[in-house]
């Protein structure tokens, strides 16, 4: 099948997708839904651009065909392209089984000392921290040396007495502030990109992503996101982490 045949399939899938998201017909031009659709959509904006020259490349396919011929054959980078940007729309890779590990926990009663071991040994930046059953906050690398910096006038400071939830009263912003945040087991990398993407628009930095069966703080916790993944996560969906190639 040639590529044109193969595009114009690829982007009647997406056209379908994206009405069906605005609960708009055909009444309405492709361009005025990708525009709609990209004020709210984080993942529709990311790809505006794109879509916009799949809808002039589709119309050139369509409406410049000389003598049962296609002037405009896509080539296959641009082919790839559109299937990549479909398939991360309509079908974005899960972030399990990919991200799913053992996610290694402390306790708010726990001295910062064992916290500061289990750390090291798992050679991680972030921890989440239970009270109850509960995942309550994320004890970071961060948060510790604020805390021995507030800790720095005095003569002695004790690892073994010091217990975590004390730490996390020298959270970047405040105890209350939110650092982390739960998804669900169904959680897309689409998903996990837009959380990212939300608290960067805030002005504030996510430090994990942690996912539950059903994104909830008392369920046992099945994998971690960071921002260290980001490149992974980027990957996933098709795109380079430094711009398209």
């Amino acid at each position: 099948m040639p590529n044109s045949d193969l595009f114009l399939q690829t982007f009647i899938d997406l056209e379908h997708w994206l009405r069906q998201r605005a609960e708009v017909g055909r009444g309405h031009a492709f361009s005025s839904v990708v525009d709609r659709l990209s004020r709210t959509d984080p993942a529709v904006r990311r790809y505006k651009d794109d879509l916009r020259e799949f809808a002039e490349l589709r119309n050139a396919i369509v409406h410049e065909r000389g003598g049962g011929f296609v002037i405009a054959e896509p080539n296959d980078w641009v082919l790839e392209r559109i299937e990549s940007v479909r398939d991360a729309l309509l079908a974005p890779p899960g972030l399990l089984p990919g991200f799913q590990v053992e996610v290694s926990r402390c306790a708010v009663h726990d001295p910062i000392g064992a916290a500061v071991t289990e750390m090291r040994d798992g050679d991680f930046s972030q921890l989440p921290v239970i009270d109850e059953g509960r995942t309550v906050a994320l004890l970071t690398a961060k948060t510790i040396c604020r805390w021995l910096g507030a800790e720095s006038g005095n003569d002695l400071v004790s690892l073994l007495e010091t217990r975590v939830e004390e730490v996390l009263e020298h959270r970047e912003g405040g105890a209350d502030e939110e650092h982390y945040r739960l998804l669900d087991r169904a959680a897309s990398a689409q998903d996990a990109l837009t959380v990212f993407e939300e608290f960067a628009g805030r002005g504030r930095e996510l430090d994990a992503i942690l996912i539950s069966h059903s994104g909830r703080a008392e369920e046992k916790l099945l994998g971690i996101v960071t921002i260290h993944d980001f490149p992974r996560i980027l990957e996933s969906l098709g795109l380079a982490p430094e711009g398209r190639d």
